[in-house]
């Protein structure tokens, strides 16, 4: 395994066991009222959060097949990072001028999909 795969994977059960932590909290700590806005802000930050760091684990076991599935895990890691923590500052902070982050982490994760779309249609169609 190379380190750049151990980092990755490192990063991916980070994000699995802050969401899983995070999830602990909101349901049974945090005072969210079930039905409220912020409520189901943190509930969308946290299945986002536990869906991509399994995909980040899976891609972090691929990145040995090339270009795509490495910008895929950077998209992802990146992704995870500013749109659910955008969500969490935005549930316990409030709309700041640092809200602008949440979209783009979003976007951050639909491109790691559509890397990993890009790469399984490049494997699909190649010469044998």
């Amino acid at each position: 395994m190379t380190k750049i795969t151990s980092r990755y994977i490192i990063l991916a059960a980070f994000y699995g066991l802050t969401a899983v932590v995070f999830g602990a909290l909101g349901q049974h700590a945090l005072g969210l009222n079930s039905g409220s806005n912020s409520y189901a802000l943190f509930q969308h930050a946290f299945i986002y959060q536990l869906i991509h760091a399994l995909l980040l684990i899976w891609v972090a076991t691929q990145l040995h097949h090339g270009f795509w599935l490495r910008a895929a895990a950077l998209a992802i890691s990146l992704g995870i990072l500013l749109f659910c923590g955008g969500l969490y500052l935005l549930i316990f902070v409030g709309k700041t001028w640092f809200s602008w982050i949440t979209p783009f982490g979003g976007s951050l994760l639909i491109l790691g999909w559509l890397n990993v779309v890009i790469h399984g249609f490049r494997q699909l169609f190649k010469p044998e």
